[in-house]
């Protein structure tokens, strides 16, 4: 009975050991630490622009290839304008029959003109006849039914002259009408060619060609991407986790997924402020510091913007920060929860500003 109860106090003994915790323990360290933000992005001109064509048709002409430099307002594309090209003609010859019809010899006007002069004879041999009358009838040699009659083919005449006068105006003042908006319609077909034209805005450099000659462009399609030629951004996207910690002047490190392994120093020079739905993230801008040869507008890169640096600083390692900044202190062979307040946190190290001291020694569950 002795050795059962012996045995039993070992099995005992055994489990207890056997789930006693087991901890890693660390002490923390004055060192130096960076904290950074990390941003994808791309290589773009400054004021970049994009050439685009408001109408359709083959390219018949391209002027320009990419990396040239352009002058404001410097041919770039042409288009095939040829159906453009046969309206312009229809409506010149519009303008030329409305010159025409505004002549004051065209054949409308010379014809009411003849119209107009038979009316001022037979008006005129109207009146003559009615003054016979009136005095043929003071002597009572016609009655007074001729009378009327006289003065009834007067007044006709009279209104019918009248009349074909008012024609006249209204007839030439609609072919001046006429002739002002075929003219206005010509220069207005004639306005229609520079879409078929696609010119630089602006001295540019040309980045990007979109079509090339004999490609079909059709309307609201990009043809080309031109900007400063003088000036190169980095386009940055960070998240708005993030985005309270940049700030303008904050040195970005900037990888380029052309040249891997291989770091160009640069400067935060921008912060827009908005934020974009699309990609879920603020926009950022960003200039190397020194120029860097061989750019190439669209090139995909990755930065870190340094947000923060201290030289000396108390770190301990993330794993052994429990939610709510709550660490794991073991005192003579007790085990405390204690609350630290953070600074600068880095990819592996988290700075102590309070809370711990660099003789305490943390611990974390294996």
């Amino acid at each position: 009975m002795k050795i059962v109860n012996f045995s039993l106090v070992i099995i005992t003994v055994l489990f207890a050991a056997s789930c006693k915790p087991k901890y890693d323990e660390a002490s923390p360290k004055t060192s130096a630490v960076t904290e950074a933000v990390f941003a994808s992005g791309s290589i773009d001109p400054k004021d970049a622009y994009t050439l685009t064509s408001i109408s359709d048709g083959f390219i018949t002409k391209s002027l320009v290839s990419e990396n040239d430099l352009v002058k404001d307002g410097q041919l770039l594309f042409v288009l095939d304008n040829r159906q453009q090209n046969t309206q312009v003609a229809i409506a010149a010859t519009n303008v030329n029959y409305a010159a025409i019809n505004v002549n004051a010899n065209s054949p409308q006007l010379l014809q009411i003109k003849a119209q107009i002069a038979a009316a001022r004879i037979k008006k005129t041999t109207d009146s003559i006849t009615l003054t016979r009358y009136q005095n043929l009838y003071t002597m009572h040699s016609v009655s007074r039914q001729d009378v009327d009659n006289a003065t009834l083919a007067y007044q006709s005449s009279a209104s019918n002259y009248e009349a074909l006068e008012e024609s006249y105006k209204a007839t030439a003042n609609k072919a001046q009408q006429e002739y002002a908006n075929s003219k206005a319609a010509l220069e207005n077909v004639k306005a229609g060619n520079q879409y078929f034209n696609l010119l630089a805005i602006g001295n540019s450099k040309v980045y990007q060609i979109f079509k090339k000659q004999g490609d079909l462009v059709r309307r609201g399609e990009q043809v080309a991407q031109l900007g400063n030629p003088d000036s190169i951004v980095i386009n940055l996207d960070v998240d708005e986790a993030s985005i309270s910690k940049v700030q303008v002047g904050q040195q970005a490190l900037i990888e380029l997924n052309t040249q891997k392994n291989k770091t160009y120093e640069a400067h935060i020079s921008k912060i827009y402020p908005h934020f974009n739905d699309n990609s879920q993230s603020y926009k950022v801008e960003a200039r190397f510091n020194d120029d860097v040869p061989g750019l190439i507008s669209g090139t995909q890169l990755q930065a870190n913007i340094v947000t923060g640096k201290k030289e000396s600083a108390l770190l301990i390692p993330h794993a052994y920060v429990l939610p709510g900044n709550k660490v794991q202190v073991q005192k003579d062979k007790k085990i405390d929860t204690v609350t630290i307040t953070t600074g600068i946190v880095s990819d592996e190290w988290i700075e102590v500003l309070s809370g711990l001291t660099a003789s305490d020694k943390i611990v974390k569950l294996k």
